[in-house]
């Protein structure tokens, strides 16, 4: 086994070092842990975090799976598989809609375990890692193969020929200024979203970081039931139940809109709340929307309180009589005995 730097998609080479190695039937990759200056030692691994997200993703361009994801500290490998674990299950890397905020799941999990039971403090996240994989059209003898795969960007390897191709046509850069589905005003703050497709898109990357952490991080089952339920996501493990209200904006989400449903469903069953707002966005050449991104912040054991709630509609039925505007009258609908 033998320890590989990896390059970035510029060429600058990371200072984080890793290995792939045979794990039984499968294939592992070991993220060696980052460490400051000690005891006159220059720091190790300062690129940790940058390193985890290329492999990351560059294991997603392969269609990986993260069959087990562990610490793999010295102080960690007597412990149990079940202890050390930083998944719930395997993760489908090409089902991941934000790999960033996976990466964050993946470092923010390792802080607590192997600590001392009265220990006040969170922990490091940045400790050695196993990710115990399957990789398709890699092997168990393709260990060094797959290392070598994963240490560049294929197009770090193109020659350095000038690109004639016309250029695409000019995009907006990610984080652009939209109308988005919660409540409020616009420049900046959240407001109504009038492009469907915009809306949806934006609502989906929403619900999917939600239901990455909670099953990445938190080792719940998780699925989107938005389309059927007063809410959008079930969470389980055992015998417990969640349920999730997920909403999603690409400004500063202050407020978010609540149907009567909603606030109905919140009072009558355990409920968190989660808000993801100032996702990033682009629109593609070929018309579909690309995300990512967003800080999501959560309310557990929610029941939105009277007092947080301001009417913004109201459904109104007319009284029965009203007085008519002439030349505005419409006959009766002609009943078929009339014509007999």
């Amino acid at each position: 086994m033998t320890d590989v730097r990896m390059t970035d998609d510029s060429g600058q080479v990371l200072d984080a070092e890793y290995s792939v190695e045979p794990d039984g039937n499968l294939l592992a990759v070991i993220l060696e842990s980052m460490s400051g200056r000690a005891a006159g030692r220059a720091p190790r691994n300062t690129d940790y975090r940058p390193a985890l997200e290329l492999l990351l993703q560059r294991l997603k361009a392969r269609r990986g799976v993260i069959e087990a994801a562990l610490v793999d500290s010295r102080r960690t490998q007597l412990l149990s598989e079940a202890s050390r674990s930083l998944t719930h299950g395997p993760v489908r890397l090409a089902d991941i809609a934000d790999v960033p905020s996976l990466r964050r799941r993946l470092t923010n999990a390792q802080t607590t375990i192997g600590q001392a039971p009265d220990a006040r403090l969170p922990g490091n996240s940045t400790k050695r890692i196993r990710l115990r994989l399957t990789v398709p059209g890699y092997g168990v003898s393709d260990a060094g193969r797959l290392a070598a795969d994963l240490s560049s960007s294929p197009s770090s390897k193109a020659t350095a020929e000038p690109d004639r191709s016309p250029p695409p046509p000019r995009q907006p850069a990610l984080g652009g200024e939209v109308e988005s589905p919660a409540g409020g005003g616009r420049s900046g703050r959240s407001g109504y979203m009038t492009d469907p497709e915009l809306k949806r898109a934006i609502e989906l990357h929403a619900v999917q970081t939600v239901m990455d952490h909670y099953q990445v991080v938190e080792r719940y089952d998780v699925e989107n039931v938005g389309d059927r339920e007063s809410y959008d996501v079930r969470a389980t493990r055992g015998n417990e139940e969640l349920h999730i209200e997920v909403k999603g904006s690409s400004g500063l989400a202050d407020k978010v809109d609540l149907t009567s449903n909603e606030v109905d469903h919140a009072h009558g069953a355990d409920t968190h709340l989660v808000i993801v707002d100032q996702i990033r966005w682009r629109r593609l050449p070929d018309g579909t929307i690309e995300t990512s991104g967003g800080r999501a912040r959560r309310w557990t054991a929610w029941t939105p309180a009277q007092e947080h709630l301001t009417p913004s509609r109201y459904w109104y039925r007319p009284p029965a009589h009203a007085d008519e505007l002439p030349g505005h009258t419409t006959s009766p609908p002609e009943r078929l005995t009339d014509r007999l």
